[in-house]
């Protein structure tokens, strides 16, 4: 009996962290390139169960009763890197890539990655991110637009490869990574990507003046949440009922 209380509490802990994953999902849905998680679950390791010291009709019956389980625990939670939408904004900085890939952008902590292209200028003319990370180029370099694009403007292209152009001028070459396996990447704060392994560069499939949506889908998040609260419900009865037995026991067949 004891066993249930444990098992269901294992099954609510599960549902809670489940409901804090979609909870952030749903709080990106505006997020550009912002990519949903999924939560996998998977039982604690069966265990087998024995009798010990048991007598039946004056005769020891020890033996094997079989397997149990001790509940459920989350086992990973999965990033899914499907493409989202592109949503056009004509703004001459913004690159959503097309297929597979991530900017390589350059932070306090070191190069990381990501699908947001909704790139500015700063002060010393270096193309940067929202949060004012350098953006590199090929080269692994800041990409850069000169001082005097800020005092005299201009246009800039960025052809599907990914070559920057000034104008006529030709600047650089922004950088596409590609990973094997997105699975090695985990998520970091600013809608960033930390590799544990260096990915590769690759040809790039760049589109100027569009952003890249989030692929989170708000209609299906919301039924999931709807779905996860019912589960976490029943896990909670089970252990009011798990309750209210073990109080009979103790209270009243223990006093018989």
């Amino acid at each position: 009996m004891i066993r249930g209380l444990y098992t269901a509490a294992t099954g609510m802990n599960v549902q809670t962290k489940k409901l804090d994953v979609i909870s952030n999902d749903l709080a990106n849905v505006a997020t550009t390139a912002y990519k949903k998680d999924t939560t996998i679950i998977a039982s604690f390791p069966q265990v087998l169960a024995s009798r010990i010291d048991d007598m039946q009709n004056h005769t020891p019956n020890n033996g094997t009763i079989g397997n149990m389980s001790l509940g459920a625990k989350v086992d990973e939670v999965y990033t899914n890197f499907i493409q989202g939408s592109v949503i056009k904004t004509d703004n001459m900085l913004d690159v959503a890539i097309q297929g597979e890939g991530f900017f390589a952008v350059q932070t306090p902590g070191g190069v990381l990655y990501t699908r947001d292209g909704n790139f500015s200028v700063n002060q010393e003319g270096q193309v940067v991110t929202k949060e004012g990370y350098f953006v590199l180029s090929q080269e692994g370099i800041p990409l850069e637009l000169g001082q005097d694009f800020l005092s005299n403007g201009g246009t800039v292209v960025i052809k599907e490869a990914g070559e920057v152009y000034r104008g006529n001028e030709f600047i650089d070459t922004l950088a596409l990574i590609r990973f094997e396996d997105p699975k090695t990447l985990t998520k970091v704060n600013d809608n960033l990507y930390e590799a544990a392994a260096p990915g590769t560069p690759a040809p790039g499939s760049f589109i100027q003046g569009f952003l890249e949506a989030s692929n989170v889908n708000p209609v299906t998040a919301m039924v999931d949440m709807i779905t996860v609260s019912r589960a976490y419900e029943a896990n909670q009865k089970v252990i009011q009922t798990q309750d209210t037995l073990l109080d009979k026991t103790v209270n009243e067949l223990g006093r018989a």
